[in-house]
């Protein structure tokens, strides 16, 4: 059933985004709206800002909770949001939000299931041994329930927030579920992974409200605006944009130079240009795009070849003629 936020921002040209208000996952998400050339401009005093240069985008800081409430009941149109909550507390009624981007590269942990340290026992199916209803804490109770009856264990669910990871050593639980990174506050408290205890993997993610989505034009472009960003972004980091100077009869004359060594290619061929030297003498500029870990492969092969006067720099966005995850959007959006 369409809600009335839903009905108004089908047609409204104002296109609220939720981003997190607290915590690293705040931090992070600004850093890399900003690395894709969005520019966040906000009153520190309040929990409005405005994406610079699209004047229709609002940007709202609030918990993920919300954040996913939000965009459910078309309160928000996007969202960004780590894929562990949004799946915890969209997992009974999937429907109504759309994950346009599940792999922005920042936010990843797991959601593990923790057990003491001085436990001899190494997996799940050595817990579902020990014959015993197995007190769990976690901030997850329909993830955490739904992978131990998979598992076919005797569990009671135990509510919890806050820092759960003391929880077994004040007697409050048996074990926890808990969001892991690093693994370092599962070590001080004496806590232990289990090698088949990962229920998933997680890291921010890039959500919709579906029926907006679907009616309204304008946002999905928007949708577009940001894929191609997201996209192009993610594809520069692996690549470098490399400068170079050669002598040579004529850009066919380097061209082939440059074909005898498979890492001078790149993308889909260098771009070959005349250099007006005060020197004189037949010079030519050449740019290629090439992945990072090949770098010095290539100013090798660069100087095999008579290069000189490499220059390198970062590559900021490559972009492709149209975002896959843009057609795979559109394609989701017909099916349903």
């Amino acid at each position: 059933m369409e809600t009335k936020k839903e009905r108004e921002n089908s047609d409204s040209q104002l296109i609220r985004m939720g981003i997190p208000s607290k915590g690293r996952m705040a931090s992070e998400t600004q850093e890399y709206l900003n690395s894709c050339g969005f520019k966040i401009r906000r009153n520190r005093q309040q929990y409005i800002g405005w994406l610079e240069g699209y004047p229709n985008i609002q940007i709202v800081f609030q918990r993920q909770k919300d954040i996913i409430n939000g965009v459910s009941n078309g309160n928000l149109v996007f969202g960004i949001v780590g894929l562990d909550i949004l799946t915890e507390l969209t997992l009974e009624d999937p429907n109504k939000i759309i994950i346009i981007h599940d792999d922005l590269g920042f936010g990843k942990c797991t959601l593990e299931v923790s057990i003491p340290e001085s436990w001899k026992e190494i997996s799940m199916n050595d817990l579902k041994q020990r014959n015993e209803i197995l007190r769990i804490a976690s901030k997850f109770p329909l993830l955490t329930k739904e992978f131990f009856v998979k598992h076919e264990l005797e569990f009671e669910l135990i509510k919890a927030e806050g820092t759960i990871e003391v929880a077994p050593t004040l007697g409050y639980s048996d074990i926890i579920v808990e969001l892991v990174s690093t693994g370092q506050t599962l070590k001080d408290n004496r806590l232990k992974r289990l090698q088949d205890g990962c229920i998933l993997q997680s890291q921010a993610c890039f959500i919709a409200n579906r029926k907006i989505l679907k009616l309204n034009q304008s946002v999905l472009d928007t949708s577009r605006t940001f894929l191609e960003y997201f996209e192009a972004t993610i594809r520069a980091k692996d690549y470098v944009s490399v400068f170079i100077n050669m002598r040579g009869k004529d850009p066919e004359d380097i061209a082939k130079k440059m074909f005898t060594k498979e890492s001078l290619k790149g993308l889909q061929g260098p771009t070959i240009s005349p250099v007006v030297s005060s020197e004189g003498g037949s010079w030519f500029a050449i740019h290629i795009i090439i992945e990072k870990k090949k770098l010095t492969e290539t100013i090798r092969a660069l100087r095999e070849i008579g290069g000189s006067g490499v220059v390198v720099s970062p590559t900021l966005f490559i972009f492709e003629e149209e975002p896959k995850r843009y057609k795979e959007l559109l394609k989701n959006l017909e099916d349903k």
